[in-house]
């Protein structure tokens, strides 16, 4: 808690969050990634050993964002895919750049969805979106027709190396979370 409540405390400061992170790990504390469907704002001790990383720590997204992620979950349960959850954000506080940055640091990885995949859809599912709820105040101004959308897939584009999977959550966090480009290399430099 206290480090979960540390980190919270400095998560406008990469560099701080950073140094606090890597100092948990020490620690043996287990940290999970940014979550759309199980992070709040801040960093939360789950248990003893385990933080779940704070989604107002992710660049570029911002408290208000957050707090509209987190309500829309709130309200209708957690999110099922990204054009689930473009449609239910409000898209005037979580734009483009918002869902990227989170896309970037994996806090949709939990919907078994890829990164590029999903980073490739943004545009599609922020569209579909816009184009359901104008297809809705449609309906509800004339009382008639069909606001169902059809379901919308992720577009078909190869799977991130791990290099660009690093690469991107640097930019959308400031440091590598889940590994390092110097892991790749680790057993060749063993011996030297």
């Amino acid at each position: 808690e206290f480090m979960a409540a540390t980190l919270s405390a400095d998560m406008d400061d990469t560099d701080k969050v950073h140094s606090f992170f890597e100092d948990s790990i020490a620690n043996g504390l287990v940290n999970l990634p940014p979550d759309v469907n199980l992070s709040g704002y801040r960093f939360v001790s789950i248990d003893e050993k385990t933080i779940r990383y704070g989604l107002g720590a992710v660049k570029g997204t911002g408290d208000s964002a957050i707090t509209a992620i987190i309500r829309a979950r709130e309200q209708g349960g957690p999110y099922t895919d990204l054009f689930d959850f473009c449609l239910r954000v409000d898209k005037r506080i979580v734009n483009r750049r918002v869902v990227e940055s989170l896309i970037r640091a994996g806090a949709f990885d939990s919907l078994d969805m890829h990164r590029a995949g999903l980073l490739a859809s943004v545009g599609i599912a922020l569209e579909s979106a816009e184009q359901a709820v104008r297809a809705a105040n449609q309906v509800s101004l004339f009382g008639e027709g069909n606001s169902s959308t059809g379901q919308l897939n992720v577009i078909n584009v190869p799977l991130w190396t791990e290099k660009e999977k690093l690469k991107n959550e640097k930019m959308a966090l400031g440091f590598y979370l889940s590994g390092h480009p110097f892991t790749a290399y680790a057993g060749e430099l063993k011996n030297v």
